[in-house]
């Protein structure tokens, strides 16, 4: 996740980021799938709901918001 151009570390307890005040500075978040089955449960959650956002090597990365001339597609 980054937050005002900071990239905080992995962290598997990521409820409490998202009470601790506002998401306009939240550019993207990183979700990390831990094996097949688990990646195909986030993406199903994931296209439900119709998030901006990329599957990665390592699960998914959801936007937040887009910078200047970039282009997102969603999941």
């Amino acid at each position: 996740m980054t937050i005002a151009g900071h990239y905080s570390e992995e962290d598997a307890e990521w409820f409490y980021h998202f009470r601790a005040g506002g998401y306009d500075d939240i550019r993207y978040i990183d979700i990390f799938a831990e094996g097949q089955s688990h990646r195909e449960q986030v993406r199903r959650a994931l296209k439900k709901i119709h998030l901006p956002g990329e599957e990665t090597v390592e699960g998914f990365r959801v936007y937040g918001y887009a910078l200047p001339g970039q282009s997102l597609d969603y999941l």
